[in-house]
């Protein structure tokens, strides 16, 4: 059954987290950094965070936000700035970590975000920024899906994309669009299953898209 995720329920997701992505750097700097991060996800009425449990132990769960110009930057970021404060004392005490690979390709994300959490770098919001163009459907954004290893590929997946579908239709949106590794074989197989087609690509990764008018 999916629940939606209130603060009580940020530390058991965490441990979803860590057990669907272990090798992600944010799971290596531990429990406590991840749920300050999914923070992010209660802290205003765009964003949502539902999840499915069973004997008390959450084994997946899916976060998104509607885009609609309220924030001043994106997913990444903003929940960095929310964990920030967790992951610097985590990287105190394991300071190998910023020799990650993954880390060392972000060292001017991280840098901004530095510059963001001290003040010196004031962001407007989006709205503001740059205005969404009134042709441009309003989009939800499915940030991420994790589901725990023994689970996965055994349809939890399509569940929560259609449980994302259904809450941003209730919140109104037009389209649905997301991020995936180019090397995610397996999900890509299944958004494309749900309806997602490929929009766009950088060098890592597809931007995919699903129309819902």
């Amino acid at each position: 059954m999916i629940q939606y995720a209130t603060s009580e329920d940020l530390n058991k997701i965490a441990k979803c987290h860590i057990a669907a992505f272990p090798k992600s750097v944010t799971s290596l700097l531990g429990e406590k950094v991840v749920a300050s991060m999914l923070k992010w996800y209660l802290s205003a009425p765009n964003k949502f965070l539902f999840y499915e449990e069973e004997n008390g132990i959450v084994t997946s769960y899916c976060g998104g936000f509607i885009m609609d110009g309220s924030d001043a930057y994106g997913s990444g970021s903003g929940m960095t700035q929310f964990g920030f404060n967790q992951a610097a004392e985590s990287f105190a005490r394991k300071p190998w970590l910023l020799l990650h690979p993954e880390v060392r390709n972000k060292y001017p994300f991280i840098f901004k975000n530095i510059l963001r959490k001290v003040g010196l770098l004031k962001d407007q919001p989006m709205a503001v920024a740059s205005p969404k163009p009134k042709n441009v459907p309003l989009t939800a954004g499915l940030v991420v899906i994790g589901v725990i290893p023994n689970l996965q590929q055994k349809g939890l997946g399509t569940l929560l994309q259609q449980e994302f579908e259904r809450k941003a239709i209730e919140m109104s949106a037009k389209r649905l669009s997301l991020s995936v590794r180019k090397q995610n074989e397996n999900a890509i197989k299944s958004y494309n299953k749900n309806g997602y087609k490929i929009n766009d690509e950088n060098e890592t990764s597809f931007i995919m898209t699903k129309d819902l008018i």
